[in-house]
């Protein structure tokens, strides 16, 4: 089945009929106007048989071909067993281009530099779906989980430096080229020195606090990789997507022992997985299923 329906068009019929709207059934796709610029924005989703508004909710962000219908579907078996609620929002290039559109959150302007208004960033874009899909009846649920995978990580660990006060219950992180370190030390965008936005120590303490998992293959070893970055700043970080998972655990850990703040990350390394969405992606669900029971991440020991 594949369904394809507004997100307002659907507001406004249940509206006149005094009754909640309702995502397609199974896989489908939606478009979303974003409040703050109008861009319109098609959403793929999967709803699981027996899935209702009391659901989970999880956000997929992609990888660098923001192949978002690719990603919805690898989670489908998984999202099936486990009953989560799958919503892959397709960041465009024409709408958000290259790595400073969609990887660094469309924060600033490339080429003038000037920061953006934060309604025009990407980052924001996923709490503004939510609360949408919170007004029309389609869940219920207080706040989301969210899972990115390569640049879709990229996304994901910027989105919640910038902004922390974000509707996620956990994230998930995985295997991301480079990343932006959570200290002074490094220049933006490879750390927060000189950043469009500046980033206090009570928000990089929310950050520590919240649920994040960051994952990485055991086989994503490759320094030749050729999506790699290997400018001297992606390379001081490590050599490989595994060595620059683990610089980047380490360096927040230790940043929240140093603040005595609050550090409720954990890191995992996949065994016999190389840069591979889909076994992430199975991985992932397995995991957001364990937190919504238990409250924590479920770690091999």
């Amino acid at each position: 089945m594949n369904n394809k329906l507004s997100l307002f068009v659907v507001l406004a019929l249940s509206a006149s009929s005094c009754q909640a709207a309702a995502l397609p059934k199974e896989s489908g796709s939606f478009s979303f106007t974003v409040p703050q610029t109008s861009k319109q924005m098609e959403v793929f989703s999967y709803q699981p048989t027996g899935a209702d508004a009391n659901s989970p909710v999880v956000f997929v962000l992609t990888g660098l071909n923001r192949n978002a219908a690719e990603y919805r579907n690898s989670w489908i078996e998984n999202a099936e067993k486990n009953k989560l609620i799958v919503i892959a929002p397709l960041f465009s290039e024409a709408d958000y281009p290259g790595n400073d559109g969609y990887n660094l959150g469309n924060i600033e302007n490339p080429q003038t530099h000037q920061l953006n208004p934060k309604g025009q960033w990407a980052f924001t874009v996923i709490d503004e779906l939510f609360t949408e899909m919170q007004k029309q009846g389609i869940t219920q649920q207080k706040n989301y989980y969210l899972f990115g995978n390569s640049a879709g990580c990229q996304f994901v660990h910027r989105m919640l430096t910038f902004v922390p006060e974000a509707k996620v219950k956990a994230a998930i992180c995985a295997a991301a080229g480079w990343w932006t370190m959570p200290d002074v030390e490094n220049r933006w965008p490879y750390g927060l020195d000189q950043a469009p936005v500046s980033v206090s120590q009570k928000q990089l303490a929310d950050y520590f606090a919240k649920p994040v998992l960051i994952t990485v293959g055991a086989k994503d070893n490759d320094p030749y990789h050729p999506l790699l970055r290997r400018s001297y700043e992606a390379m001081a970080q490590g050599d490989s997507r595994l060595t620059r998972a683990e610089s980047y655990f380490l360096t927040a850990q230790q940043k929240a022992k140093r603040y005595k703040v609050e550090f409720n990350w954990r890191f995992s390394i996949l065994p016999d997985v190389g840069h591979d969405g889909a076994k992430m992606s199975a991985y992932g669900a397995e995991q957001f299923a364990w937190f919504e029971q238990h409250g924590e991440f479920k770690l091999r020991p």
